[in-house]
């Protein structure tokens, strides 16, 4: 069994919390790790027996900007542990999955080598926030790529195998209606299956866009073949408009398909 989630709108979290319940077979979610800093937002997911399974962007948006400057280690030292209390607090909701946005299309190419070690340096002293439960940390990455020239995938994987841990690995965000045509599952797959660690399927409804039974099954049977332990999360675009009972249970047939 694949775990799955549904990711929802992080600005009307609390429009959620009735529909994700009543699904009762898909009562997890993807949500960003900025929510964590309201103690309510724990409580609230806690109280309606709601999982939350990937902590998004634990790195502010600000910091990821920044990290391939130059960054002294004081400063690494106090973003470290502003990063061990969100994930301390997202813990509590059985968080298996942090990911990080790190801007790696930031970095120059004579400068990959350098800043593959240092954001290496960054991610490695991570492994050792103070959790009950075992936990992984992602590197964004986006399937297409953001554009034809971009070594987004060669950074993350640079990084990934030179951390050398299975606790880091890769968060995939991947747009099927833009993948058509540009390669086959199971290359991509072959090309970085030992590092991924979740995959987000993005879709947008109040554009008519849906994930596809016949794309889910392929998915499904192909990651189940390779023995996959990572996450998947059906990610829809929502708001006010959305009837988010009928959006939760799109994602609960999708998610039939891995269990």
């Amino acid at each position: 069994m694949i775990n799955c989630a549904i990711r929802i709108n992080d600005h009307a979290w609390q429009d959620w919390l009735e529909p994700v319940t009543a699904t009762k077979r898909l009562r997890a979610i993807e949500c960003d790790a900025g929510l964590f800093a309201s103690p309510d937002f724990s409580a609230q997911l806690n109280k309606h027996g709601i999982r939350c399974l990937h902590a998004r962007d634990i790195l502010p948006n600000d910091t990821a900007a920044f990290l391939s400057e130059s960054v002294t280690e004081d400063n690494l030292l106090v973003l470290r542990r502003n990063l061990f209390g969100l994930m301390i607090s997202a813990a509590a909701t059985d968080t298996q999955v942090f990911s990080l946005q790190l801007r790696l299309d930031r970095i120059a190419p004579e400068q990959s080598a350098r800043q593959i070690e240092h954001h290496t340096r960054l991610l490695q002293p991570l492994l050792a926030a103070p959790l009950d439960s075992p936990y992984q940390l992602a590197i964004q990455v986006s399937q297409p790529r953001p554009y034809p020239q971009s070594h987004e995938w060669e950074y993350a994987m640079a990084i990934c195998r030179q951390a050398n841990s299975p606790r880091i690995g890769l968060a995939m965000h991947f747009y099927p209606d833009d993948f058509h045509g540009q390669g086959e599952l199971k290359s991509l797959l072959d090309s970085c299956f030992a590092h991924l660690r979740v995959i987000c399927f993005h879709y947008n409804p109040l554009l008519s866009e849906t994930l596809f039974d016949d794309e889910q099954i392929t998915w499904s049977e192909e990651l189940k073949s390779r023995d996959y332990q990572g996450l998947v999360v059906f990610c829809p675009e929502t708001d006010k408009r959305s009837n988010l009972l009928g959006v939760c249970e799109d994602a609960v047939s999708w998610a039939d398909f891995y269990s």
